[in-house]
């Protein structure tokens, strides 16, 4: 079942897209709220919105920003730009918050976006609240973490009907893709070197399921990935080989959380490192007029890559 309950004007910006800009991506949220309370959120003045909210209890659906139309919910004006936003009504720390109606209506919406959008079903393009670029460094500490490790990103992938690639074997300086639902990175190929990144934050030093990486080095039977500028072991029962054009970093290069212009760099990716191109697109300048979208193109072009859990921008 679904309905329609108009987010307030006021937290959405009206465009026509695709024919201003193209929906690359569909981004997954977990709400943190109640679904009534989500709702009532997005229908007050809280700069805030989603295209559509789903149930926990029984899946039903209810739309409230017309796809066409920018809703704002990545924590990234570029994001919300190109994307359509589905919150679950669900909490990042209770597993049983992610209900098999809830997930049902959820792979039924993307299937229908997908087909109306040219969306590819992947993990490049099927986002995770966490996995949006924060638009500046001083931003980050302000992205979020939902859906968070308990959504069961496999299990949706299962029901979108996406066939397993075959497997390919890992060598090095190939792409590796994780089939885990997540899998936490080492300082060395031994569970005894402790985790990269800081222990209390998962984000610093977790994969999760789908996501690609290059495999930049081997000992035995662990790889090494780069992962937010660091070498991270894991073991390679956790991943699989797959075909994905690369990216080897030649010298110094600015990370990207945004393809508008002027946009500042979030990071500096090093000379021999590597990271897996998931897309290429254009850069975009647009901005919110008394409410309606204004679209220009810019001459710049992006490589998409996964830098850390969250995606990020390379320019080409």
């Amino acid at each position: 079942m679904t309905d329609f309950k108009a987010a307030m004007a006021g937290n959405y910006t009206v465009a026509d897209r695709p024919n201003d800009v193209r929906i690359r991506y569909i981004i997954i949220h977990a709400t943190e709220l109640s679904y009534h309370d989500t709702i009532a959120r997005f229908q007050t003045p809280n700069q805030v919105s989603a295209h559509v909210v789903i149930r926990q209890r029984d899946g039903y659906r209810t739309a409230m920003v017309a796809p066409q139309n920018v809703a704002w919910h990545a924590g990234n004006w570029d994001m919300n730009c190109r994307s359509l936003g589905i919150e679950q009504e669900a909490y990042v720390e209770q597993p049983a918050s992610f209900t098999q109606p809830m997930l049902y209506t959820l792979a039924a919406q993307i299937l229908e976006w997908s087909t109306q959008y040219h969306i590819p079903l992947d993990r490049a393009h099927l986002l995770g609240h966490d996995n949006v670029a924060a638009p500046t460094q001083a931003a980050e500490p302000a992205m979020h973490r939902d859906p968070g490790w308990y959504f069961d990103w496999e299990a949706l992938f299962r029901q979108l009907g996406v066939v397993s690639k075959p497997k390919l074997p890992v060598n090095i300086g190939h792409a590796v893709e994780i089939t885990r639902p997540y899998a936490d990175l080492f300082q060395r190929p031994t569970f005894q070197s402790g985790l990269i990144g800081k222990q209390s934050e998962p984000l610093s030093h977790r994969v999760s399921y789908g996501q690609a990486f290059v495999c930049a080095a081997k000992d035995g039977d662990w790889i090494a990935i780069n992962f937010s500028g660091q070498l991270g072991w894991l073991k390679e029962d956790q991943v699989t080989g797959v075909q994905r054009p690369s990216l080897k970093v030649a010298h110094q290069i600015g990370l990207y959380g945004s393809t508008q212009p002027g946009a500042p760099a979030i990071d500096i990716l090093q000379p021999g490192e590597q990271y897996v191109i998931s897309d290429e697109l254009a850069g975009l300048q647009t901005s919110d007029v008394s409410g309606e979208l204004t679209v220009q193109k810019t001459g710049d072009l992006f490589w998409q890559i996964w830098y850390g859990h969250r995606i990020g921008y390379v320019k080409k």
